[in-house]
């Protein structure tokens, strides 16, 4: 029949179910889950793009609550490798029809499975009493920017990363593909007050050290092998006086050319394998 949207049987092997149409309340729901951080914070539940951040997702304990795989694509070595996984975990698995499914997603040429997940609950007090060497990002908006980060962070053997000021939702499916499973490993934490995060770290010990173009401190003068907190600003703007003022001391990175700053990522990424190569005694 023209225009029917009923649910239609999958036949796949594997794949067990009705095929969901437009119409499914789930899909309006993992829409607004895709689109809405105002929708991920009342539901508590993020989106993972992809059978490869799946499997990490559930590698690392994170828990998923259920799957959604186009029906054209349930035969992909990749989708039928997720569903046994998805399967033995207990993962319930809906099939979508096609068109719906590139509707939904976040991106516009959407890999084959979105999963609906939950983010794992830290311990923000503890985290920030006993890890020798974080990232604190302040007022650091671009998702791309922020998920790149928490990869580097784990590259670099560094333990949490914390977001304060206006920053970025950790959540946001931008922030999540960007971090290319990193984001389920490393403890993420969002905190507003950079501050109060400053005065708690100072109050063990921890150095802060705080990046700028204008610091006399060449970054590779810095004894990395202490406790750490590096401090990354926003893309336009670079870190605030106050937070430069508050920090330990204040490093830059020398540039040549007529180039005078990096993007926010890869200053982090320079900064931080700094301190891993000091830290494996390189």
């Amino acid at each position: 029949m023209a225009g029917d949207d009923r649910p239609k049987p999958a036949s796949t092997a594997g794949f067990r179910g009705e095929v969901l149409s437009a119409r499914n309340p789930r899909l309006a729901t993992l829409r607004r889950l895709s689109g809405r951080r105002s929708a991920r914070t009342d539901a508590g539940r993020f989106v993972i793009d992809g059978p490869r951040l799946v499997h990490e997702a559930l590698d690392a304990g994170i828990v998923v609550d259920e799957v959604y795989v186009p029906a054209d694509q349930v035969d992909v070595a990749a989708v039928v490798d997720l569903e046994r996984a998805l399967r033995a975990a207990n993962v319930v698995v809906h099939l979508v029809a096609p068109d719906v499914f590139r509707s939904v997603a976040s991106t516009e040429a959407p890999q084959p499975a979105i999963a609906v997940a939950r983010p794992p609950v830290r311990d923000a007090a503890g985290l920030l009493a006993s890890a020798n060497a974080l990232l604190v990002l302040v007022d650091v908006a671009d998702p791309g920017n922020a998920g790149t980060l928490v990869r580097v962070a784990e590259a670099a053997g560094i333990g949490v990363v914390v977001a304060c000021g206006q920053g970025v939702e950790w959540w946001n499916p931008k922030v999540v593909r960007a971090a290319a499973g990193s984001l389920f490993r490393v403890p993420v934490l969002a905190l507003a007050d950079v501050h109060g995060v400053l005065a708690s770290l100072h109050a063990r010990g921890v150095t802060t050290l705080a990046t700028s173009i204008d610091a006399g401190a060449d970054y590779t003068a810095i004894d990395y092998r202490m406790p750490i907190a590096l401090l990354l600003g926003s893309e336009a703007h670079g870190l605030p006086a106050d937070v430069v003022a508050s920090a330990t001391t204040a490093v830059r990175i020398p540039m040549l050319g007529a180039v005078e700053s990096l993007n926010v990522a890869m200053a982090g990424a320079v900064c931080a394998f700094e301190m891993a190569r000091q830290r494996r005694g390189l």
